[in-house]
């Protein structure tokens, strides 16, 4: 039996549909990353500075694109480390989202 989506999984689903159209916008269409073992613009997904657990209103929108393999580098990171490699891509930016 399945319980389908739940509350987050619906607000992610909205925010996620407005990311991919701001990043496009802006020209952000590959991994932001970019560790060694980069995939450049294949596999892409949200990789977000906070873990689900720990997040606050708002935080949910604080992601930088990611391709699979550098999105689960980041994720086996400590939370302080990716939360600060994340947060520094994202103020490296020229053009914030």
């Amino acid at each position: 039996m399945s319980l389908g989506r739940g509350r987050k999984t619906r607000e992610w689903e909205k925010v996620r549909a407005q990311l991919k159209i701001r990043f496009e916008r802006i020209g952000i269409t590959a991994c932001e990353i970019r560790l060694k073992q980069c995939w450049g613009d294949y596999a892409l997904s949200f990789a977000h500075t906070k873990k689900r657990a720990d997040m606050l209103p708002g935080d949910i929108e604080k992601a930088v694109l990611a391709c699979a393999p550098c999105h689960t580098a980041v994720e086996g990171m400590k939370k302080d480390a990716m939360q600060s490699l994340l947060e520094g891509i994202i103020a490296a930016r020229q053009v914030q989202p």
